[in-house]
């Protein structure tokens, strides 16, 4: 007859629950620290690139307010560092929120905003390809261009050619589903400030007004999604 040895049966150790709460709260703690320092990080960044951005704009005669344009970088660095994290996508998002700013700015000044711009976006749009798909792009920004072309037509040139390219140079970097919801959004936000303001001011409504502070408002909107 083979006896078999006994192995004896060793409980686990216990782990006191205080312990264990401890380590908890404290990985979550130093999760909630590193976030932290990384929003201080991007918004620390943004408020250089905003001031140097307002100096340049001040020096190019542009109307613009230099504490309103801190706060915006900001407010936006922050919004992207939540959403996004410490990403590729975050500092995509603020570079094109600073160029955006510029043409709204230009737009706001004399209703023109340079080429490099639109150039500058189609340049920085090539990050969304792994994501976003380039047949997306490739409708989003021929779709944009094409309606807003038609817009231009009907309305006897009132609507600017910087409009429809920096609208259709965003749609391109969003894709043709958050390129077309930003310009619909952004046309009807314009359409209702435009409106009110008229009233208000007793403004003739077939003055033309400058479109790209509201498409930038649109398609920055988007981009969060």
């Amino acid at each position: 007859m083979i006896i078999q040895p006994t192995v004896p049966i060793v409980s686990p150790p216990v782990v006191n629950p205080i312990i264990q709460s401890f380590v908890a709260e404290n990985i979550i703690a130093w999760d909630a620290i590193v976030l932290i320092l990384k929003m201080i990080l991007v918004a620390t960044a943004a408020l250089v690139i905003g001031l140097f951005l307002n100096r340049h704009m001040e020096k190019k005669g542009f109307v613009t307010n230099k504490t309103l344009t801190l706060i915006l970088s900001t407010v936006m660095a922050l919004g992207l560092s939540l959403r996004f994290g410490l990403s590729v996508y975050t500092f995509q998002g603020m570079f094109l929120f600073f160029l955006l700013l510029y043409a709204s700015m230009s737009d706001l000044t004399d209703r023109h905003v340079a080429n490099h711009v639109t150039i500058s976006i189609l340049a920085l749009s090539l990050i969304s390809v792994p994501t976003v798909g380039f047949a997306s792009m490739l409708i989003g920004g021929a779709v944009t261009a094409a309606i807003q072309l038609g817009v231009t037509a009907l309305s006897g040139g009132g609507y600017g050619g910087a409009d429809w390219k920096i609208s259709s140079a965003c749609a391109f970097l969003l894709g043709w589903q958050r390129g077309l919801a930003g310009l619909v959004l952004a046309l009807l936000i314009g359409v209702i400030f435009t409106l009110i303001y008229n009233k208000v001011k007793d403004r003739d409504i077939h003055e033309g007004f400058a479109l790209v502070p509201f498409i930038s408002i649109g398609m920055m909107a988007v981009f969060f999604i």
